[in-house]
């Protein structure tokens, strides 16, 4: 694909936007406030067919909308992700977005996911690679990508090319956008001891199609890039001195990812924004703190995919892998390159932490939380994750349950919680009308098929976990999980997740009709006087909405039994 210069074409205008996050619905579909645009993340609607979808047409319905992704590791030396590029085209083209953008970094190598930003060694082979892969995206996309300027806490000792002028050469070489994070600027500048002014002094602003303004943690030595607090004077300043010296106001947007206040804060900083812009003209930078560094002392060469290996496994293995940082990550005043690893590293374990604690309170409830705790760090240190998705590493918590703890009434816990976790995502299903099976005669409904919708399985247990997972919810205190087996169908209907316990007769003819079977040959199993109860059945199954329309788009695979395990 032949792309046009961005200079020949001007850059869209869509004013000041926000970050769209699941909390601000009600409140943004009750009030429609007078926000220019919106940005989603690409991945939190890429890997689902759920609510969010149904949510996002809301919204894309009343405001433009731009695309953010997270996880297309352009920097990664791992093949680009053809799965994650087919999901990520098929959502532009659902979404229709003014512009789609990601971040110059990578998130992992060997087919591993650290589910972060990481850093990249700024040199010429690193410049090929970014740029050939950057084409190779926008060639898939059919459009330009924008990449947004990384905030890091390390830096390679082999680099040779200040990243301000690392990022203006990929983005001539390249052909692309660029987003500019102010606060990824002051952020990165503090933490290796530059100049943030004479940093964006080194950019093509030209090509910025899109802001970033967003708050930080600061911690003496080193400044975390949080995104969950107001912006701060310092990266206000910034912005204003980006304003003046693109001679344009670009695409303001920000970010609060973290500890979410209600949406008119967000609208409140918003403005503060557009204050900030209307000023630029009559702003002066002020000196900058510190002297910029120049000089980059390199080291021997180092293969970028060597680097990214040493990088995951230090980050990955933390304590158990002495990486002897000092040895590759470049040195600075009061900020070691052991502790400078120890941000990457020690967010990781955090991320997936909270990401698979968060699905499995009836668990933690019934391990207790300390046990709880052990089972999930001893998942963490062994298993790592290799999906896009960060929400999918939860599917490897029930294996590695059942390999490393006793309890078979924990393992069954953790695979109940574990499909509910995961109902939101399948598609909707239109659901089997009674009026549908109008004019049926006795031998056609013999005859006739029925399948499952597809947020939709059947799974049994040893033990009544479903009976213990109740009380939980309701708050009554029960003493541990009886071993008596259960059956029941999860399923997901108007957005919401049910479990509905079944007889075992039931659950066997559900079994039978999803496995495949014809009405008539599932009701051969059953004994002649079963026909009240079988009408019973029928009658729930349809109210319930378990059972989906003739011809309905249907994804899910035809459950299996199990005694002891659900099916993911």
């Amino acid at each position: 694909m032949a792309l046009m210069n961005p200079l020949a074409t001007p850059m869209p205008n869509l004013g000041f936007g926000l970050g769209l996050r699941p909390t601000h619905y009600p409140y943004i579909f009750e009030h429609q406030p007078q926000v220019d645009w919106f940005e989603i993340i690409s991945e939190n609607f890429m890997d689902t067919d759920g609510k969010p979808k149904r949510n996002l047409a809301q919204i894309k319905a009343r405001y433009p909308i731009v695309m953010h992704g997270v996880s297309l590791s352009i920097g990664s030396v791992d093949p680009l992700n053809t799965e994650y590029l087919t999901k990520l085209k098929a959502l532009i083209d659902w979404v229709a977005p003014v512009w789609v953008s990601d971040h110059l970094c990578w998130t992992g190598v060997a087919h591993h996911n650290t589910h972060d930003l990481l850093p990249l060694p700024y040199t010429e082979a690193s410049l090929k690679h970014i740029v050939q892969r950057i084409r190779q995206v926008q060639d898939t996309l059919g459009r330009r990508i924008a990449l947004e300027n990384p905030s890091t806490y390390l830096e390679f000792k082999h680099s040779t090319i200040p990243e301000a002028e690392f990022i203006s050469a990929m983005a001539q070489a390249a052909d692309c956008h660029l987003l500019l994070d102010v606060n990824n600027v002051y952020v990165s500048c503090y933490n290796h001891r530059l100049d943030a002014q004479a940093y964006l002094d080194a950019l093509p602003l030209d090509r910025v199609i899109q802001v970033h303004l967003s708050g930080h943690r600061h911690k003496d030595t080193h400044i975390i890039d949080t995104h969950d607090d107001h912006v701060t004077d310092a990266v206000w300043a910034l912005y204003q001195y980006v304003v003046e010296r693109a001679g344009r106001v670009p695409n303001t947007m920000i970010e609060w990812d973290d500890q979410i206040p209600d949406f008119p804060v967000l609208a409140a900083e918003l403005d503060k924004a557009r204050q900030a812009a209307q000023l630029a003209v009559r702003y002066a930078m002020p000196p900058p703190a510190s002297p910029a560094e120049t000089t980059l002392t390199v080291a021997n060469e180092v293969t970028l995919h060597a680097a990214q290996t040493q990088l995951q496994q230090a980050i990955v293995l933390g304590d158990r892998f002495d990486s002897q940082p000092a040895a590759w990550i470049r040195a600075n005043v009061d900020f070691a390159p052991h502790a400078q690893l120890s941000v990457y590293s020690d967010a990781y374990r955090y991320r997936l932490f909270d990401v698979v604690a968060e699905d499995y309170p009836v668990l933690k409830h019934y391990l207790t939380p300390p046990v709880f705790d052990d089972v999930l760090w001893g998942l963490i240190a062994t298993v790592q994750p290799d999906h896009f998705n960060i929400g999918r590493y939860a599917l490897k918590f029930p294996a590695f349950m059942q390999n490393t703890v006793a309890d078979a009434a924990a393992v069954s816990l953790c695979q109940l919680e574990t499909l509910v976790a995961q109902m939101t995502d399948p598609p909707e299903t239109a659901v089997l009308e009674v009026s549908q099976l109008q004019g049926l005669t006795a031998e056609s409904m013999m005859r006739l098929t029925l399948t499952p919708r597809a947020a939709l399985t059947l799974v049994q247990f040893d033990q009544a976990v479903n009976a213990y997972y109740q009380a939980v919810m309701d708050a009554v205190e029960v003493a541990t999980i009886d071993n008596t087996p259960e059956a029941l169908v999860v399923y997901r209907h108007e957005d919401v997740v049910w479990r509905m316990p079944l007889a075992p007769q039931e659950f066997n003819l559900l079994s039978a009709l999803f496995n495949g079977a014809t009405v008539g040959e599932a009701l051969a199993t059953l004994d002649a006087d079963a026909a009240p109860t079988v009408m019973g059945y029928f009658s729930k199954w349809m109210r319930n909405g378990l059972l989906a329309a003739p011809n309905a788009v249907n994804t899910a695979n035809p459950p299996q039994q199990a005694q002891t395990a659900c099916i993911l």
